[in-house]
């Protein structure tokens, strides 16, 4: 119980559960002015990614537990961001899962370049923006920017401090 009488959480959304954001929104960077990288955003970050910063589609990296830890719902994002005529597509990976990521890694960079073709403004995300979120970029940047992998990484290091994955981008593109 909490001094106010409620009920603590569940053990797992105290240990895991949603960060705590000093600015009130997901901390992310732009790779490109037509991109942004970073944490996960909720419900009520739809306003904020629409009307604020002009996203017009959300690629989400996290997977169901992933989700469940930060007590998201899949209905919930997408209704907000539906609401606020923001595309919702999600291509989930576990957290530190490399099999799982490279298993995702084309499809990805696939829907990236789509809507980034098409002119719409991406926020692409995983749970805190380091990892899965910034090898997607990477391999974005690479794959249709023409950059070779230390450039692409190079940049997206310079915008975001991240640790992406890059043995896995190594592996999937050396060959």
């Amino acid at each position: 119980m909490t001094r106010d009488g409620g009920a603590l959480p569940p053990l797992h959304l105290q240990l895991a559960g949603p960060a705590a954001r000093p600015n009130g929104h997901p901390a992310h960077a732009f790779v490109l002015p037509e991109l942004a990288i970073g944490e996960y955003p909720t419900p009520e970050d739809a306003a904020w990614l629409g009307d604020a910063h002009g996203f017009g589609a959300v690629v989400s990296l996290q997977d169901d537990l992933d989700l469940h830890r930060k007590g998201l719902e899949v209905s919930s994002l997408a209704r907000a961001y539906t609401a606020k005529r923001i595309a919702f597509v999600r291509h989930p990976a576990a957290d530190g899962d490399l099999d799982a990521l490279r298993g995702i890694l084309d499809a990805a960079v696939d829907s990236l370049h789509t809507h980034l073709a098409a002119g719409v403004r991406v926020y692409l995300h995983c749970n805190a923006g380091l990892n899965r979120a910034p090898t997607v970029a990477i391999a974005y940047l690479h794959v249709h920017r023409s950059l070779a992998l230390q450039a692409a990484r190079d940049q997206v290091k310079a915008a975001r401090t991240c640790v992406p994955y890059w043995r896995l981008l190594m592996a999937h593109y050396a060959g």
